[in-house]
C-alpha cells in the first residue's frame, strides 16, 4: 500500500512537472516571430521582383518599358495589400522590428506608386531619369528591408537555439523520470511478486494450520465470558458426544453448568484464567451430551485486548479415559505384586528359624560322624557320606543364609547395627577368613590399602560379609597361580571406595547383565563345575544400596574382573575424628 502510495504520488508530480515544463516551452518558442519572418519574406520576394522589372524597364525602350512598367504596378499593388493584410495580420504597428520593416516599405510603396502614376517633376514615368529614380529607390529600400529582416531572423534564431537548450534539457529530465519511473515500477513489481508469494504461503499455512486444527486428536476450543463457545474442532465435539462443533457450539449455552461437572472448579477456573494465569494438565471429569462422565485434561489460557481486557479463552481438552484406566490396572497390579512380594519376603523371614534349625542339626551331627567321637563307623563309605552330608548342610544353609537376607533387605527388616569402623581391619579379617581357602587354590589373596586409612561408619557384619561374598567369587573363579585383591581408595570427594579384583577368567560384556540379575549365572563349563545361586552378587548390591552407595562391575574375557564399591562421603570419618 505504502509503495502504489508513493508511487501515485510520483507520477501526479511527474504529469504535474512534464506539464509545466512543456507549457514553458510553449510559451518560449517565436512561432509569432517566425510567422512574421514567413510574412517579410513573402513581402520582400514580390518587392525583389518589381525591382527586377523596373531593372529590365531601364534596359528596355518604348513599348517594351511601357509594358515593364505596368507590370511593376500591378505587382507594386499586390505587394502593397499584402503588406497591409500583414499589418492587419501580424499587428506591425506592436512589434518595434516589424514596426521599422512596415516604417522602412510603406514610404518606399507609396512613392514608388506614386512615381510609376505620375511621374517625377514633370518628367513621364518612361523616361529614363525617372525609371533610374525608381530603380535606385526601389535597390535601396529592399537592400535596407533585407538587413532589417536579417536582423529579425538572428533574433528568432537566437530564440530557437535557446528553445532547443530547453527541449534537449527536458529530454534529459523525461528520461530520468522514465528510469525512475521504471524502477519504482521494478520495485513495485518484485513487491506486489513478493507480496503474491507471501499471500500464497499464508493461504497454504492457513490450510495447513485448518488440517491440524481439523484432525487433532486432541479437543481444541475457544470459550468467552458469556459461557458459550465461539469455535471447536471436531475432537472436542466427538469427545463430548455431540455430532459436529456445530452442533456442540449451538447447543451448549453455559460451559460452566453444561460441561464441568462442579460450578465451584468452573468459577476457579474463570478467576486463574482472569488474572492471566494458565491451566496445565487439569484432570478432570466432564460431563458429555448424553449426561456420561469422561475423563480429560484441560489446559487453557486467556486471550487480552490491548487494554488488558479478557477476549476470550482458548484450549484445549485431551481424552484421559485409557490412561486413566490404565494408571487404576497398573495401580491394581502393583498393589498386588507388592502384596504377593510382601507375603513371601515376610513368609521367608519368618520361616529363618524353622530352616535354620534343622540344618544345624543335620551339620552337627554330620561332623560327629566326622570326628567320631562315640566310635568307628564301621565301613569306610560311611565317613564318605557323613562328609557329603556336611559339605551339602553347609552349602544349604549359606543359600537359605542369602535368600533370607535378600528377603530381610526386600521386607524392610533388615537394621544396619551402624558403628565406626576400622576399614584396613575389616579387610584383614576377611582375608584371614579366605586364607585357607586361597591356599588350597592355589590363588594368591592380598590387601591393597593406602597408608592412612580414615574411619568408616557402617555395619561392619555386613560390609564383611560383602568383602567376603566378592573375595570367595574371585577365588573359586581364578585359575592356579592367580591373584586376587582386596583394596581400598579415597576419593577426591572424600568418599571411600572399597573393590576386590582378580585376574580369573572374566566375564563377557554382554553376560555381565545376567550376572547381576537374581539367581543369574553365565552358564559355562568352569561354572559349571563350581556350586552357587546366583544370589551373592544380587545380595552384595542390595547391601551396598542400603548403605547408600553404589555398585559397579568391570570384567574382561581372560583378564579379569573388578568388584567396584562406591561409598558417599557422608560415610567417612575425618582422621582427627578417627583418631
Amino acid at each position: 500500500m505504502v509503495a502504489i502510495t508513493l508511487l501515485t504520488i510520483f507520477v501526479i508530480g511527474t504529469i504535474y512537472f512534464v506539464q509545466v515544463t512543456l507549457s514553458h516551452i510553449e510559451e518560449s518558442i517565436p512561432l509569432r516571430i517566425v510567422q512574421y519572418e514567413q510574412a517579410d519574406d513573402e513581402v520582400l520576394h514580390g518587392f525583389t521582383r518589381i525591382t527586377h522589372i523596373l531593372d529590365l524597364a531601364q534596359l528596355s525602350n518604348d513599348q517594351e518599358r511601357a509594358d515593364y512598367l505596368q507590370s511593376a504596378r500591378d505587382e507594386l499593388k499586390i505587394v502593397t495589400e499584402a503588406l497591409e493584410n500583414k499589418r492587419v495580420q501580424f499587428g506591425y504597428d506592436n512589434l518595434i522590428g516589424a514596426a521599422a520593416m512596415y516604417g522602412l516599405l510603406q514610404p518606399a510603396f507609396f512613392d514608388l506608386a506614386k512615381w510609376l502614376d505620375q511621374g517625377i517633376g514633370g518628367l513621364p514615368v518612361d523616361d529614363d531619369v525617372v525609371v533610374s529614380i525608381l530603380k535606385s529607390r526601389a535597390h535601396v529600400t529592399l537592400e535596407e528591408a533585407q538587413s532589417l529582416h536579417d536582423e529579425s531572423y538572428s533574433i528568432a534564431i537566437e530564440l530557437l537555439e535557446k528553445q532547443a537548450v530547453k527541449v534537449s534539457s527536458l529530454r534529459g529530465r523525461i528520461i530520468l523520470v522514465l528510469i525512475a519511473l521504471a524502477a519504482i515500477a521494478g520495485l513495485l513489481i518484485y513487491y506486489m511478486y513478493h507480496r503474491s508469494k507471501a499471500s500464497q504461503a499464508l493461504a497454504q499455512s492457513e490450510l495447513k494450520h485448518r488440517r491440524i486444527y481439523e484432525n487433532a486428536t486432541e479437543g481444541i476450543f475457544q470459550v468467552n465470558n458469556k459461557g458459550t463457545f465461539i469455535n471447536c474442532n471436531p475432537a472436542l465435539a466427538s469427545m463430548l458426544g455431540y455430532a459436529s462443533p456445530e452442533e456442540l457450539v449451538k447447543s451448549v449455552k453455559s460451559y460452566a453448568e453444561e460441561i464441568y461437572t462442579c460450578e465451584k472448579t468452573a468459577e476457579k477456573h474463570l478467576m486463574l484464567l482472569s488474572k492471566g494465569q494458565f491451566l496445565i494438565d487439569e484432570l478432570h471429569q466432564w460431563r458429555c451430551l448424553d449426561g456420561s462422565l469422561t475423563w480429560g485434561a484441560l489446559n487453557a489460557h486467556a486471550i487480552f485486548d490491548k487494554k488488558g481486557k479478557v477476549e476470550y479463552f482458548e484450549g484445549t481438552l485431551t481424552d484421559m479415559n485409557a490412561r486413566v484406566q490404565a494408571e487404576v490396572n497398573l495401580r491394581k497390579a502393583k498393589e498386588m505384586a507388592e502384596l504377593a512380594n510382601r507375603a513371601k519376603s515376610e513368609f521367608l523371614a519368618n520361616m529363618s528359624h524353622e530352616l535354620r534349625t534343622p540344618l544345624n542339626a543335620i551339620i552337627g551331627f554330620s561332623e560327629i560322624l566326622q570326628s567320631e567321637a562315640f566310635g568307628a563307623l564301621g565301613h569306610e563309605n560311611y565317613k564318605d557320606y557323613s562328609n557329603d552330608i556336611h559339605d551339602a548342610g553347609k552349602h544349604l544353609l549359606e543359600v537359605i543364609n542369602d535368600v533370607l537376607d535378600v528377603a530381610k533387605i526386600e521386607a524392610g527388616q533388615l537394621q544396619l547395627s551402624e558403628t565406626s569402623m576400622d576399614l584396613s581391619a575389616t579387610v584383614a579379617s576377611c582375608i584371614r577368613m579366605l586364607s585357607v581357602r586361597a591356599q588350597n587354590a592355589r590363588v594368591s589373596l592380598m590387601p591393597e590399602l593406602p597408608d592412612h586409612v580414615p574411619g568408616f561408619t557402617g555395619d561392619e557384619t555386613r560390609i564383611k560379609q560383602i568383602l567376603v561374598n566378592l573375595a570367595s567369587n574371585s577365588i573359586k573363579f581364578t585359575n592356579e597361580g592367580g591373584r586376587v585383591a582386596i583394596g581400598l581408595k579415597i576419593r577426591e570427594d572424600g568418599g571411600i571406595t572399597l573393590y576386590v579384583s582378580d585376574t580369573g577368567i572374566g566375564i563377557a560384556e554382554k553376560d555381565i547383565p545376567r550376572v547381576l540379575d537374581r539367581f543369574g549365572q553365565v552358564q559355562t563349563s568352569y561354572a559349571r563345575n563350581n556350586e552357587g545361586t546366583g544370589l551373592g552378587l544380587t545380595l552384595v548390591q542390595m547391601l551396598v544400596e542400603v548403605h547408600g552407595g553404589t555398585f559397579k562391575l568391570e570384567s574382561e574375557v581372560g583378564v579379569g574382573t573388578t568388584c567396584i564399591l562406591e561409598f558417599p562421603a557422608e560415610r567417612t570419618i575425618k582422621l582427627a575424628k578417627a583418631v
